[in-house]
């Protein structure tokens, strides 16, 4: 198990660099809303993360992905190689689009979100409405389900990757619940580097994502 968290480390780590979901946190807790929707934030990103992984993998294992020799176990190689390819593709995007430090409108209405709803928002932007961690969600349920292990240990390596991907949006959000009447000051610094910095952070990670999965890809048909 612990070999293939390790092998899952970079993509968690790349899913938890989020800029705009951790912007997202802290424009909370910034409003005096950290401990309710940051919470409710945070919730709906592990909660789609671990179903989204989740169901990809008891596909994967109904297939018998497992299976080195298998079919599906190619596909889903050739699948990573092909997302690796769409991630470098998105880093040239960024990287041309990178003159613009403007703050996505969406952000201006969590001041007035519900609980509820700030949950469905960290669903949304954890995955579906996110062009990097999606395919990442993907890659990581291809590398879990041909892992060899017990259903036991697939279910506790699906819940520490989701763990991994929340744990920088996380970090503003214990600041607001451990010290709220200083999170202005903490966070605001923070805050305005991030969507100043998004494009460029975004075109790295693209980069080194895309040549990581194609990597693996190739090693994992080639092996």
């Amino acid at each position: 198990m612990l070999a293939v968290l390790a092998d899952l480390l970079t993509l968690g780590i790349a899913i938890a660099i989020s800029p705009l979901a951790i912007v997202a946190v802290i424009l909370m807790a910034t409003a005096g809303k950290g401990r309710t929707n940051g919470t409710a934030f945070i919730l709906g990103c592990y909660t789609f993360a671990i179903v989204f992984v989740g169901v990809l993998v008891l596909f994967g294992r109904s297939a018998g992905a497992e299976d080195p020799d298998s079919g599906p176990h190619i596909t889903i190689d050739i699948i990573e190689i092909v997302l690796g390819a769409g991630l470098l593709f998105l880093a040239v995007l960024q990287w041309r689009g990178r003159s613009s430090h403007e703050t996505p409108k969406w952000m201006a209405s969590l001041d007035g979100l519900t609980v509820w709803k700030a949950f469905l928002v960290g669903i949304v932007i954890s995955g579906p409405a996110s062009p990097k961690d999606l395919p990442l969600l993907i890659a990581a349920g291809g590398r879990i389900s041909q892992a060899p292990l017990p259903v036991e240990e697939i279910v506790a390596v699906i819940l520490i990757f989701g763990a991994m991907g929340i744990l920088a949006a996380a970090i503003p959000w214990v600041i607001s619940i451990v010290s709220p009447s200083k999170v202005e000051v903490r966070l605001s610094g923070m805050r305005t580097w991030l969507v100043s910095n998004h494009a460029v952070i975004m075109t790295v990670l693209f980069v080194v994502l895309g040549f990581k999965l194609i990597g693996s890809g190739i090693a994992d048909l080639a092996g």
